[in-house]
């Protein structure tokens, strides 16, 4: 794939070959960009949507580390692993929700 990069936008070129690669590693055919010329512009969602990077909301999490024991983790991972699941970590912040509830009510 070659891909240029002009101002705003981004061209990327693919080749049959590239597409074919693609679809025989096991991808379906609508989840990859067909042989041709493709043009993408930069930014493009929030102009369409009237935003900028300075209106955005700041996010509401913050990243730290911690140390779970093993077998909480891997609770919650069979459980995300389920179909229509939450990822772990979002089943994670719950539980510790439900926990911060008990403990006002």
């Amino acid at each position: 794939m070659n891909a240029t990069t002009k101002l705003q936008e981004i061209i990327v070129d693919v080749t049959e070959e590239e597409f074919r690669a693609e679809l025989e590693q096991g991808f379906d055919e609508d989840e990859v960009l067909h042989p041709g010329r493709h043009l993408f512009r930069r930014g493009g969602f929030l102009a369409r949507h009237g935003l900028t990077a300075e209106t955005l909301p700041a996010s509401s999490q913050e990243r730290v580390t911690l140390t779970l024991d093993s077998d909480v983790i891997t609770y919650f991972r069979e459980r995300a692993a389920r179909p229509n699941a939450a990822p772990y970590q979002a089943q994670i912040n719950a539980a510790l929700r439900e926990a911060i509830a008990r403990d006002r009510a």
